[in-house]
């Protein structure tokens, strides 16, 4: 199967369990028996104090004040009774009715999350941590701002993410300020949005909400700016008839001005990082054609000649001074399905996965001549692949069998619990290898000004720092340690900053 046909498969409950079973094989389950389960991994250093001046234990307890209180409030709610009160459903809830509160973020972890299906969350679940949401016009085939529309929502849900989203730190003085709240401590409310009361109808998560709902818990002071959807077709579309035309060099020049304006997006925000879900590829590339309606076939130098169009795209993307990005990796690799995947670009981090079974790597992934004892679905991809990064995952069924410290995950829209990642894609990696990268820049220059922006020797060393020198048993991978699993060592700023005790366990 394609990746990006596993990028496009919805995640959630919406699956049946055949569905995902089938889903989780194509894109790189395995089979296998019932393996021992493997001891708790080893506890993460102690937390440091960011952000300054937040008693995250006196935090707790106003949070379980809160939960209480709106566990109160909405239990006794019925909407299938009446349509006024916390029922009146409000309409037509717009992106641009919130703001970014810059005072939750760091200026030095500003990404770009380029995806589908967005919108709900990012309106109102974490609104006060979108700087800006972008898409690209038909029109004009140039980046413009998006101003996403919730049709209808029960007035008790919007209440209920906005204070969330919204919710006040109170020092012992009295002071006040905005606050990062885990999804592990408003769990009690998650059994409530549930049945009738699922307003964001959970069951049909976009693409793009699986992806925010593990960057935006793992890095809590990370600020995000959106580009839904991702822009390859809707490039197309605005220049269809360059593209229909197979004027190859005209197509490239639009895109090139749709990467002039993306680059401008990054600018205002400053952004640091990048995490794209998708790309171009041969096998993927009859879709987008089709829908352009263009009465043609494509041949194989017809294909070759429309993916490299795209290569501003990518330079936009992956080699702009100041920004590092990953990208979930494709399968089947090569020059001549996935020009634009294989092109070793500075800034850019090609992502797969493996499955540990019971292997426990050390926190660097260094072990030498020996290999280590996993599941390489994609191993075949690896001359080109950066990094791949754990499932957490000890066999192919479904759901999989999990390690005690898997990679994790929100409950997506809502943000109201946390635990496993259940699909084995590269999409869903992509965003644990970047909280790894951001992780690491704390690691790297604890020393520098707290905010300071990525620069290319920084950017180099963090790459290097992710896939270490030491390992000798892959010859394709030169040396470097690309087996790496994060999630087992704790390594993101969840942990780091001390949201969640060294001896947390999902449940």
């Amino acid at each position: 199967m394609s990746y990006d046909k596993c990028r496009r498969a919805r995640g959630g409950a919406g699956l049946s369990a055949l569905a995902a079973a089938l889903l989780l094989a194509a894109c790189g389950g395995g089979g296998g028996g019932e393996p021992p389960s493997p001891p708790p991994p080893p506890p993460p250093p102690p937390p440091v104090t960011d952000p300054v001046g937040i008693d995250k234990a006196l935090l707790r307890q106003q949070v379980e004040v809160f939960v209480a209180e709106q566990r109160a409030k909405i239990e006794p709610i019925n909407c299938s009774q009446s349509q006024t009160g916390p029922c009146e459903q409000l309409k037509d809830i717009r992106f641009s009715q919130g703001q970014a509160l810059p005072v939750k973020l760091r200026a030095d972890q500003t990404i770009l999350l380029i995806d589908d299906g967005i919108g709900h969350a990012a309106t109102l679940r974490y609104r006060s941590r979108m700087l800006g949401y972008y898409r690209v016009s038909e029109s004009s085939g140039l980046v413009e701002p998006h101003d996403p529309v919730i049709p209808s929502t029960p007035r008790w849900g919007a209440e209920l993410l906005r204070a969330i989203d919204g919710f006040q730190y109170r020092d012992a003085s009295g002071q006040q300020r905005p606050s990062f709240v885990p999804a592990d401590w408003l769990r009690a409310l998650r059994p409530l949005l549930s049945g009738h009361r699922d307003f964001a109808m959970v069951d049909r998560v976009p693409h793009g909400n699986m992806v925010l709902a593990q960057l935006v818990e793992a890095n809590p002071q990370a600020g995000f700016v959106v580009l839904d959807p991702i822009p390859i077709n809707t490039v197309m579309q605005a220049h269809r008839a360059s593209a229909c035309a197979k004027d190859w060099a005209a197509l490239e020049l639009g895109v090139r001005q749709m990467a002039q304006s993306l680059n401008t997006v990054l600018q205002r925000h400053g952004v640091d990082y990048v995490n794209l879900s998708g790309g171009l590829d041969t096998s993927n590339l009859p879709d987008s054609w089709a829908a352009l309606a263009c009465g043609s076939a494509l041949s194989a130098g017809d294909a070759q000649g429309l993916i490299m169009a795209f290569r501003p795209l990518y330079s936009a993307l992956f080699e702009s001074p100041g920004v590092l990005g990953v990208q979930a990796a494709g399968v089947m690799l090569s020059p001549t399905s996935h020009p634009l995947e294989v092109l070793p670009l500075a800034n850019r981090v090609r992502v797969s996965l493996f499955h540990p079974a019971t292997a426990q790597l050390p926190a660097d992934g260094v072990t030498g001549a020996q290999r280590p004892a996993v599941l390489e679905p994609n191993a075949d991809d690896r001359r080109w692949i950066d990094v791949f990064i754990s499932t957490g995952m000890m066999d192919g069924n479904f759901p999989p069998r999990v390690n005690a410290a898997p990679p994790l995950i929100t409950d997506s829209v809502y943000g109201l619990d946390l635990g496993p990642l259940f699909h084995a894609t590269t999409s869903w990696l992509a965003p644990q290898a970047l909280n790894r990268l951001i992780h690491l820049k704390q690691q790297l220059a604890p020393t520098m000004a707290p905010e300071a922006p990525l620069d290319a020797a920084l950017i180099q060393r963090m790459k290097d720092a992710l896939t270490p020198m030491g390992c000798s048993w892959a010859p394709e991978d030169g040396g470097r340690c690309k087996l790496q699993d994060p999630a087992w060592h704790r390594q993101q700023e969840l942990f780091r900053q001390g949201w969640l005790s060294a001896d947390w366990r999902w449940e």
